[in-house]
């Protein structure tokens, strides 16, 4: 039978070749984009998810003392400006000083060093609201007669009173 087969393949066109596999570098193309399908998907997916919630409690911290400290100085703040030794100004600005004081002392934000927009990306809702309703008077130089700036006073106070008086360390981890 070997003859038959060597008879054959000595009539066989010149043309003519046996089977031929397939070129190895298109197997390796088409893995290689298969990888780089999937990686792009990994990378969209890692760059556009939501950023994890920081825990920002900070841990070890006598939250009743600090919070008394931080209280006691608010109604020291609010008792200068209601009898003049401050204007209502420098109450907003010490207002945000005892908040960022505060928020800094029971978390592990940078609030000391924060501006408002670093806030707004970083911190609980109600931190940022006080900060939004005590930054106006408090960086209005142009308010000569104090108006603007006494009648958001007390509001102020009474909203970083509150602040303080109900920080949760759940808000922390908000």
């Amino acid at each position: 039978m070997r003859a038959g087969v060597e008879a054959l393949a000595v009539d066989l066109p010149e043309e003519f070749t046996g089977p031929v596999g397939y070129a190895d570098r298109w197997l390796w193309i088409a893995v290689g984009l298969a990888v780089a399908l999937v990686a792009y998907y990994l990378l969209a997916w890692w760059f556009t998810r939501p950023p994890r919630p920081v825990g920002l409690a900070r841990a070890g911290v006598p939250l009743p003392d600090v919070r008394q400290q931080h209280l006691a100085r608010i109604d020291h703040i609010e008792a200068r400006v209601g009898a003049g030794e401050i204007s209502a100004r420098d109450g907003h600005q010490q207002l945000s000083e005892v908040v960022r004081d505060y928020v800094a002392a029971v978390t592990t934000l940078p609030a000391r060093t924060m501006a408002l927009a670093d806030f707004r990306d970083r911190a609980p809702f109600a931190l940022v609201e006080v900060l939004e309703l005590v930054y106006p008077p408090e960086f209005a130089p142009d308010d000569p007669d104090g108006t603007f700036a006494h009648g958001l006073f007390d509001t102020a106070v009474d909203r970083a009173r509150g602040l303080v008086a109900t920080w949760s360390p759940a808000w922390s981890a908000a």
